[in-house]
């Protein structure tokens, strides 16, 4: 029966399982990641989400943050100012880094370019440390906008 089978059949099935194993270790991963980040802060409403980043970061960033990061960690957990986009969240940092400045400057009608270096003084030892918060980044990305209204 095995010498029946084409030759191809050995290396698909390990392949296939390499990659359902993949998928597993991710989800296991985002699931710890967000068991960890509950036991170590509040879940948050819109509310008081938008409390904590009251004094720090515009209307405009906090609900752009809230709105992006709530479509990736719901059901079960909610953005706080405070999470590690680098190491708190099961976020894809080619989301945070890249996709969302375009997205928010697109969205407010303003130019990528007019984002400001990050600031000496945040947290940053790019790439391996960079350690932004949603705080940190709702900053810059005002930041951003607010350049391109001079």
């Amino acid at each position: 029966m095995i010498g029946q089978l084409p030759e191809w059949v050995f290396p698909t099935i390990f392949a296939v399982l390499f990659v359902l194993v993949l998928f597993a270790a991710a989800w296991r991963n985002n699931r710890r990641q967000i068991a960890e980040s509950l036991a170590r802060r509040a879940n948050p409403s819109r509310e008081e989400f938008f409390g904590l980043m009251g004094g720090d970061v515009s209307a405009e960033a906090t609900q752009f943050l809230w709105t992006n990061v709530l479509a990736i960690l719901q059901p079960s957990l909610t953005p706080h100012p405070d999470d590690n986009l680098a190491r708190q969240l099961p976020i894809d940092s080619e989301e945070w880094r890249m996709d969302w400045p375009k997205a928010f400057a697109d969205e407010h009608g303003f130019d990528r370019s007019a984002y400001p270096d990050w600031p000496k003084d945040w947290p940053k030892d790019w790439p391996k440390d960079w350690l932004p918060t949603l705080r940190n980044l709702g900053k810059w990305l005002d930041a951003g906008f607010a350049s391109s209204q001079r």
